[in-house]
């Protein structure tokens, strides 16, 4: 792999460009590390339950679900509603650590303390405090190539 930097006085802003003779999971990698480079990622955020605020670090997420017309967050201290839209959030948080499992659930990788494939068709994730919920089936191909299953 060569790598250069080209210094253009002209140049408006950065430009990253990444010459290839084709496609491979090196190449997608290092794109989606250029694109998420630039991006902040959410370290915390406000939670209520019972008219209370608490501010909890996004790292002690189990996981974020919809419900009754309301998005909880799972934590090892309970469960939350939060005023965040399910798509925010995924659009925010870490990629590399969430990821999207159903149309209504983000799970927190860190937090998985294993994966039962044992169920066919279905695959169902179980987090370290053992709570437990299930990939949906259209999401299966994804979750499996994102996590090398």
């Amino acid at each position: 792999m060569k790598v250069g930097i080209n210094i253009d006085r002209s140049a408006a802003e950065i430009e990253v460009l990444i010459t290839t003779p084709e496609q491979s999971r090196t190449v997608e990698a290092l794109y989606e590390h250029i694109v998420s480079f630039d991006r902040k990622s959410l370290e915390n955020i406000t939670v209520y339950k019972d008219d209370i605020a608490k501010i909890v670090n996004v790292a002690d997420i189990f996981r974020i679900y919809t419900g009754n017309q309301k998005v909880y967050i799972q934590t090892c201290q309970g469960e939350y509603i939060i005023r965040h839209r399910l798509y925010e959030l995924e659009e925010a948080l870490d990629k590399k650590q969430y990821l999207r499992i159903s149309n209504s659930e983000i799970v927190n990788i860190k937090k998985i303390r294993d994966i039962d494939l044992s169920i066919v068709g279905r695959i169902c994730i179980r987090f370290l405090d053992n709570s437990q919920t299930y990939v949906s089936r259209r999401y299966i191909p994804r979750i499996k190539k994102s996590l090398g299953i």
